[in-house]
């Protein structure tokens, strides 16, 4: 057996150990707070515009993510019955946006989600997604959720906490600016499976990380997540064999 065989094949090893969480190691960083003292994973904002309007961000689950991984806000609108023009999502400097959908309410269907990734305007000067459209209605209890899901930088510093914005036009009647709004996410060490899966897709073995063994769904299922490894490389080429 080859030497580059050897270190392969421990190197494929010593991933599935760390996912089956028999080895698994993380250093503990402090997190910056400086500007960050109010943070929370929700807060609201209210403004009298010819009645009250309420701007809602929160980032969904815990407000944690590891480098390198992806984190989803949703911008809420509610009000007294005005149309809302234009939702924007302010988001940490160097976050790449992966999706956004909108929950608003349609004279048919009612209230229902809908992609609108290719729909919302991107700007990198105030690392902003705005969203935009003819007017949503915050009648009888409507509301209007603007929801954006970002990439984080790769060499977002474990321990950091980053703050962001929201924003929000009624039609005819004024704005709501809340840049920034407290909601604020903390980056962290990456889990067993999170840094396995970073392992894989530098060694070339991306493609056994994707679809059905997606972040989540290691996480959820690690003995799976083995399995399907294992069922996905092709030894032959790692022997030189091929």
């Amino acid at each position: 057996m080859t030497t580059l065989c050897r270190k392969s094949i421990a190197v494929s090893a010593a991933a599935l150990m760390a996912v089956s969480g028999l080895t698994v190691g993380a250093a503990t960083a402090s997190a910056q707070t400086t500007g960050t003292e109010n943070c929370a994973t929700s807060q609201s904002v209210t403004k009298n515009l010819a009645g009250n309007y309420t701007v809602n961000k929160e980032v969904v689950g815990d407000g944690t993510v590891a480098p390198g991984g992806q984190v989803t806000f949703r911008t809420k609108v509610s009000g007294a019955g005005g149309l809302v023009a234009s939702i924007t999502d302010y988001h940490p400097a160097g976050f790449e946006l992966v999706g956004a959908r909108e929950n608003v309410w349609w004279l048919v269907g009612g209230q229902k989600w809908a992609d609108v990734t290719g729909k919302v305007t991107k700007n990198a000067a105030n690392n902003s997604v705005k969203h935009s459209g003819s007017g949503w209605t915050t009648a009888s209890g409507a509301t209007a959720t603007l929801e954006t899901t970002y990439r984080v930088p790769a060499d977002a510093k474990p321990g950091t906490v980053l703050n962001s914005g929201a924003a929000t036009s009624v039609t005819a009647v004024g704005s709501i600016d809340a840049n920034p709004i407290d909601v604020c996410v903390t980056i962290r060490e990456p889990n067993a499976a999170e840094a396995v899966t970073g392992s894989l897709d530098g060694l070339g073995l991306g493609s056994v990380t994707s679809g059905s063994t997606a972040a989540g769904g290691i996480s959820s299922d690690p003995s799976g997540f083995i399995s399907d490894i294992i069922n996905g490389l092709d030894l032959g080429k790692m022997v030189g064999l091929s």
